[in-house]
């Protein structure tokens, strides 16, 4: 998957399991969580090259634990959840449409396939890309929407109290 189709699967994937952050922060954490694979990883193997393979340590059950636990830790537990699940469905992406994602590493050793640094677009990932922008612009409409609304309910109640 590619950068939108994999933010479009964990805002669904974050509404879906009922841990979206607040109005406050949005869609952040399920942003961060569905890019922080490729970035940790990719940076890893293509830009400073110690890791053999753009799926390494970033693309690990160990490091969707570890960032649920930093998110909860920096912020709050609905945040860390939200992180959590994001990068989970991130990996599950990977998995459905490539096939191989080290899930147990460094407990379990894994074949390393040798990745080109450049990216396959066929078909179907062109359509899950258009889906995924699709899926993002009625979700960022129907939060710009929530967001106003909740401003609104702040302003009432403040004017209320004073």
């Amino acid at each position: 998957m590619l950068p939108l189709a994999h933010i479009a699967s964990a805002l669904v994937a974050n509404k879906l399991a009922g841990v979206m952050a607040d109005v406050d922060d949005g869609p952040a954490p399920a942003v961060l969580g569905a890019l922080l694979p490729d970035a940790i990883d990719k940076s890893l193997a293509w830009v400073f090259r110690v890791a053999p393979v753009a799926r390494y340590a970033g693309h690990t059950l160990i490091a969707v634990a570890a960032a649920g636990i930093a998110g909860a830790a920096l912020k709050d537990g609905r945040w860390g959840r939200a992180l959590a699940v994001a990068y989970g469905v991130h990996l599950l992406g990977d998995l459905w449409q490539h096939g191989h994602v080290p899930w147990l590493m460094p407990f379990k050793r894994y074949e390393e396939e040798s990745e080109p640094w450049a990216v396959r677009l066929d078909k179907a990932t062109l359509v899950l890309e258009v889906v995924g922008a699709a899926v993002i612009a009625v979700y960022a409409r129907d939060y710009a929407r929530e967001r106003d609304g909740a401003r609104g309910q702040r302003v009432e109640t403040r004017e209320q109290s004073g």
